[in-house]
């Protein structure tokens, strides 16, 4: 072997060890930016109102004082506001709880069809319309919502729990785009629709708001990973009165309380009791204890006609012939006590 030969082995070697060590610094680099978090982790699709705020409030104050999920992320989407009104209240909400490091995606404007308008519920801002609110401005994250959730899905396999608390039409193009999306999470909760009976005859808002969307996820649902939480079965378990809510948990001394008393203030006026989906549903992907009866179930919705939005079960059917777990009741007490003691925690910890 002559001396040309010896270099441009050795040559050879040397672009191969560099290509391999730039190959090593470029994944342990993207690595790095992608922050990997450990253990179970929670990303919460919203439409900004006062009931998302005291959802958002739960999830993270269970992270910070009860070792609960970690909150990942936030996407935004329509309902109780727009969803550019849905992004001015997600950095809102993340501002009064000190935890602006937590990224917002920007998702749905509109359903896949048609829906309903929004009734105000809570105010023309979703926020019991305070003014001169100050809070430090976000950016939102540049991955569209709907990309997020498929990358994050695929990120943390088996570890990422999604709430949805809005309209749904980012989690059916989740899945219209990436057919696997639900079956790599660890779990789908969907706060939305009515158990149809005498007493419920009407669509259930966050239902209504994207009927599509709805079906798209029901057609798509597996039992051990999509849990449907009906408004009507709340209504039926977890109303409270009105005092409770004023007198007891709004009692609570700590600015994120006061906030949300404030928040709720247009909702409270015009109402005598108090009851509200998105708390409830947070606080049983938090704590399934406070659940009572779960039925299995084929569950849809019809698309058509005067029905349109109303909700369709096929119950006693086993976990092979369903397609979502239904929760059919749940614990007021246990639920109250779960209310208090989360945002007690805040108090206590500073006591």
């Amino acid at each position: 072997m002559n001396k040309k030969h010896i270099f441009i082995g050795f040559l050879s070697l040397l672009l191969l060890l560099t290509a391999i060590f730039v190959a090593i610094f470029l994944t342990l680099h993207f690595n790095s930016n992608k922050k990997i978090i450990m253990g179970p982790k929670i990303l919460i699709d919203h439409d900004g109102g006062a009931d998302d705020a005291m959802a958002i409030f739960i999830a993270l104050l269970n992270e910070k004082f009860f070792n609960g999920p970690t909150v990942i992320g936030l996407t935004t989407t329509f309902g109780n506001v727009d969803e550019d009104q849905s992004f001015i209240n997600s950095q809102r909400i993340l501002n009064i709880i000190n935890r602006t490091d937590i990224p917002i995606y920007r998702g749905s404007k509109q359903p896949l069809i048609y829906g309903i308008e929004t009734d105000r519920f809570f105010g023309n801002d979703g926020l019991g319309d305070i003014e001169h609110e100050e809070f430090k401005r976000l950016n939102p994250e540049k991955k569209h919502a709907v990309l997020a959730l498929i990358e994050l899905s695929k990120l943390y396999e088996g570890d990422l729990t999604v709430v949805a608390i809005g309209s749904i039409t980012n989690i059916a193009l989740a899945i219209q785009l990436d057919p696997g999306f639900i079956g790599r999470l660890s779990h789908l909760y969907v706060g939305a629709g009515h158990v149809y009976s005498e007493n419920s005859t009407e669509a259930e808002f966050n239902a209504a708001m994207d009927p599509e969307s709805y079906f798209i996820i029901s057609q798509n649902a597996d039992p051990e990973k999509v849990t449907v939480i009906p408004f009507s079965e709340i209504k039926t378990s977890l109303t409270t009165t009105k005092e409770w809510r004023v007198s007891v948990l709004g009692s609570i001394p700590t600015k994120t309380m006061q906030v949300l008393n404030e928040y709720e203030r247009i909702s409270s006026a015009n109402s005598t009791h108090w009851v509200m989906l998105d708390p409830a549903v947070m606080s049983i992907a938090m704590a399934r204890d406070l659940v009572e009866e779960i039925k299995y179930s084929n569950n849809s919705i019809i698309l058509c006609g005067n029905d349109r939005g109303i909700n369709t079960n096929e119950y006693d059917l086993s976990p092979i012939n369903a397609n979502v777990q239904l929760v059919f009741s749940s614990n007021k007490e246990v639920y109250q006590s779960f209310l208090i003691d989360i945002f007690s925690a805040e108090m206590n910890q500073t006591a």
